[in-house]
């Protein structure tokens, strides 16, 4: 039900010490180039809660939990660079591994379709676009690789100032940050530069989307906290940490007669909540 991509911006610093202090390093994404390589590993966890009422007096709530635990270990290669500059990416998975548990599920750890599988990554005129390299249909599971090129969406322009904000609309983020079904999501991010020391720059943000799915469910994804760590001087992300939760919620339906009337309309029957108790995701960039 959620999935949360990761996506990849590189940028450069410039500054030199004057009289004493260091100027601001100027946020400025890399052009890519054919053969540039990055190893990604990415870690997630959400632990889910489901509940289901009915309207009808003295019915009971069913209440189950699901918890999910993947990791993705995947290399990317600048495959090609097209006339102005549209890069091909070539993204082979290592490890794809998802560990289920949750009421009257024991715990198991299964391997995706993926796997030791590659895939091959285009940017289209409404986003990226992931084929298999086999020509085998495309899983569910490939449909997030290279969604962490949209990293640079949520730097800052101009120079990295410590304490420097800004907004980020949700329409430009949704392939880095969304719950997959909902088509066209709404809300801001707050982004902030947390620090810059050292050759490291820390981009801080929080905020909200909402949408809804094409199953009908209500849903806010909220991130907490989220922190990119930038080497200013290799021009690449180092690590990337998310905090947040999710919750969504939907109204049962039920198909009834109308008495006197040849036709049958959607009433209400009860309503089913989804929430998490705990929702994290680490990514590392080599």
């Amino acid at each position: 039900m959620f999935r949360f991509s990761l996506a990849l911006a590189l940028i450069a610093a410039a500054g030199a010490p004057q009289d004493g202090a260091s100027t601001p390093p100027k946020v400025v994404a890399k052009a890519p180039a054919a053969g540039d390589r990055t190893d990604v590993k990415i870690e997630s966890t959400i632990e889910l809660e489901i509940e289901a009422s009915s309207n009808q007096e003295g019915e009971p709530k069913q209440t189950r939990q699901l918890s999910y635990a993947r990791t993705l270990e995947c290399s990317q290669v600048v495959q090609s660079i097209a006339e102005g500059g549209v890069p091909t990416w070539r993204v082979t998975i290592g490890a794809a591994k998802v560990q289920r548990s949750g009421t009257n599920i024991a715990p198991v750890t299964e391997s995706s379709e993926i796997e030791n599988k590659t895939y091959i990554v285009t940017r289209g005129e409404k986003g990226l676009v992931v084929k298999s390299e086999s020509g085998d249909p495309t899983p569910a599971d490939a449909s997030g690789l290279g969604a962490w090129e949209d990293f640079g969406k949520l730097l800052p322009t101009g120079d990295a100032k410590e304490g420097q904000t800004w907004q980020v609309d949700a329409a430009t983020i949704t392939a880095l940050i969304s719950v997959p079904d909902v088509a066209a999501p709404t809300g801001t991010f707050e982004a902030k530069v947390e620090s810059s020391v050292e050759g490291k720059l820390t981009v801080f943000f929080s905020g909200e989307l909402k949408g809804k799915t094409s199953k009908g469910f209500d849903t806010s994804l909220k991130v907490a906290e989220g922190r990119l760590v930038y080497d200013t001087a290799k021009n690449r992300p180092l690590s990337m940490s998310v905090t947040g939760s999710l919750t969504a919620e939907k109204p049962i339906n039920q198909k009834v007669a109308k008495a006197k009337e040849l036709r049958q309309v959607d009433e209400p029957v009860g309503v089913v909540k989804v929430k998490t108790s705990k929702l994290e995701v680490k990514a590392e960039f080599k």
